[in-house]
């Protein structure tokens, strides 16, 4: 990031993660369009096409066997099309950090591909990697350790950009330089996550809502899944759920969870090349720091071995 000069200032690197992000949009959007609508169509013709002929399926067959066995073919072209998308989503995880050192370097964001070979090329070590990640989330997401668990994760969430610009490194050892930059800016990195949550989820996600509120596209577009809903029996629940004197639970809103849940799944993904970004740009100021305090070290020695010398000449 030749042109990039570092600022030590989270609010200075979150406008400048917009302003990178903002100015690309269009390419930013097109590159994750697959990654993020691509599970939702995967998911959806997982369970729709099974769904919807399942009756019919299990009318001609001759065996139970075979019913399955139809019904795993009609959902496998959905869950091609999950993993693929899921994938390329995990690979934009560290993509996006290369793209952003050619957005500042070069003002531009361009060819993807050479950007996608930072993780491809490096399958195997990036696939344990994200192995580690997952099972260091789930125990940190477990309620014993929920705490620690938090307070290590932001000492480890620079691990992608240590995976993307220190590729010399080994899996735990990219966990380890991460923990060693993050040490002594542990309230700053934790600043950092909160605004990126609050602006790039939260304010953006809202914002997606009220426009769907004030067009009355939300009962139009929530009712598209009540093919799904209508096929749940929820007449046991809210029979437990009446007993206890608590709202039941309808279709309708089912319906309404998947659609927010959608909508919040979709501006998490467009809006992930902002959180790269400012990621990408917080490391190198890390890194920066830490490179200027390792280089002072050996002038101190030179210096104290300078006094020894004349100490030992007087």
């Amino acid at each position: 990031m030749s042109k990039y000069k570092v600022k030590n200032n989270i609010f200075l690197i979150l406008a400048e993660g917009i302003k990178i992000y903002f100015s690309n949009i269009d390419k930013f959007f097109v590159y994750m369009l697959f990654p993020v609508f691509g599970q939702i169509i995967g998911i959806i013709l997982s369970f729709a096409l099974p769904l919807g002929l399942a009756d019919r399926i299990v009318a001609k067959s001759s065996s139970v066997t075979m019913a399955m066995l139809m019904i795993l073919l009609l959902a496998m072209p959905g869950l091609l099309i999950f993993v693929k998308a899921f994938w390329d989503y995990m690979v934009a995880y560290v993509s996006l950090n290369s793209m952003t050192e050619g957005a500042v370097s070069t003002g531009r964001v361009y060819d993807f591909q050479s950007h996608n070979e930072v993780a491809t090329r490096r399958s195997f070590q990036y696939v344990w990697l994200l192995i580690c990640v997952g099972v260091l989330s789930s125990v940190a997401s477990s309620i014993f350790f929920i705490i620690p668990g938090f307070v290590l994760w932001i000492y480890l969430i620079l691990v992608f950009q240590v995976f993307t610009f220190e590729d010399d490194l080994s899996v735990f050892d990219c966990f380890k330089r991460s923990f060693s930059l993050v040490k002594g800016k542990w309230f700053s990195t934790f600043l950092m996550l909160a605004l990126l949550v609050f602006f790039t989820i939260f304010i953006i996600t809202e914002g997606v809502f009220v426009v769907f509120d004030y067009l009355n596209l939300t009962d139009k577009v929530s009712i598209l899944f009540n093919f799904v809903t209508n096929k749940i029996p929820l007449d046991f629940c809210n029979q437990l759920l009446s007993y206890w004197h608590m709202p039941i639970i309808t279709p309708d809103l089912i319906s309404k969870t998947i659609f927010y849940s959608l909508i919040s799944f979709v501006v998490m993904g467009l809006t992930l090349p902002i959180r790269s970004i400012c990621w990408s740009l917080w490391y190198r100021d890390l890194a920066y720091a830490d490179q200027q305090k390792n280089s002072r070290v050996p002038k101190s020695n030179k210096r104290s071995r300078k006094v020894r010398d004349d100490d030992m000449d007087v």
